[in-house]
């Protein structure tokens, strides 16, 4: 037996389950309501926590100062981290205390 969790036995039996539990009629409506979580999942992956688009530029009238993030390299990617973070956000890495 593998060591894999979703093997095609294991989808086979899943199926039964929420054939025997929801009926085959609703089967359809189950599948477009997963579908229409995982759109939205990713639409919202793609927006800013705060609802708006991360990578959209400002569009305002007066120059906007950004505020500065002190970094630092990361000791094994050499990916720039910020100086308070403990560990690498790119290779997950633990960051040697300052």
């Amino acid at each position: 037996m593998g060591l894999g969790a979703l093997q095609p036995g294991h989808l086979l039996v899943i199926l039964a389950i929420v054939l025997i539990i929801f009926g085959p009629g609703k089967l359809g409506n189950i599948g477009k309501a997963l579908g229409q979580g995982v759109r939205e999942l990713k639409k919202g992956a793609d927006l800013g926590g705060d609802g708006s688009a991360s990578s959209a530029p400002t569009a305002t009238g007066s120059p906007v100062a950004a505020a500065t993030v002190v970094t630092r390299p990361c000791p094994k990617c050499r990916a720039a981290v910020p100086e308070r973070d403990r560990f690498c956000g790119v290779c997950g890495s633990a960051m040697a205390a300052i």
